[in-house]
């Protein structure tokens, strides 16, 4: 073999590794909640504004899940969700390119867990959500619930990603 065809095949080798590597390594799941990476602040308003609400509706230590906002209803927000929220979910929609479905409210414990739902009808792949509450046992106890697997992904403080198998 001449130098030149060892040359090539040593790169091809190398690129070949690399490409299985970043295969290997590439989790796709991360990709969705780059939404929440991008507009963590808007995502942290929509949060503050939501239990600022919730607290002056309702002082009772527990709270069912109340639908702040849904795509498929008409109309779509809460009755008492003012324009500034309103504007806010409004924009976390735009950005997700319209696969935000459902924003939920509930308390359990005396602790808020907010849930942005998205892609609920899995027309992009496993439908996903981006969680807040301050602890991690009450969302894990949350959807221990439910009847569904799921796969929990710290995001931020008291932020998690949960991706719905």
């Amino acid at each position: 073999m001449s130098r030149r065809t060892r040359s090539f095949l040593g790169m091809t080798i190398i690129l070949m590794l690399a490409a299985a590597g970043f295969i290997i390594r590439y989790d796709p799941s991360e990709a969705k909640y780059s939404i929440f990476r991008e507009h963590r602040g808007q995502f942290d308003a929509v949060k503050s504004e939501t239990l600022l609400l919730m607290d002056s509706l309702d002082e009772r230590s527990d709270i069912g899940n109340t639908f702040i906002y849904s795509n498929n209803a008409a109309p779509p927000f809460h009755d008492s969700v003012n324009t500034e929220l309103q504007d806010k979910i409004q924009q976390i929609a735009a950005w997700s390119r319209d696969s935000l479905d459902f924003v939920r409210y509930s308390r359990q414990d005396g602790k808020p867990l907010l849930r942005f739902v998205f892609d609920w009808e899995r027309e992009h792949g496993p439908t996903y959500h981006i969680v807040y509450c301050a602890s991690q046992s009450m969302v894990e106890q949350a959807y221990a619930a439910e009847p569904v697997k799921y796969k929990l992904t710290s995001l931020a403080d008291g932020w998690y990603g949960i991706e719905i198998e």
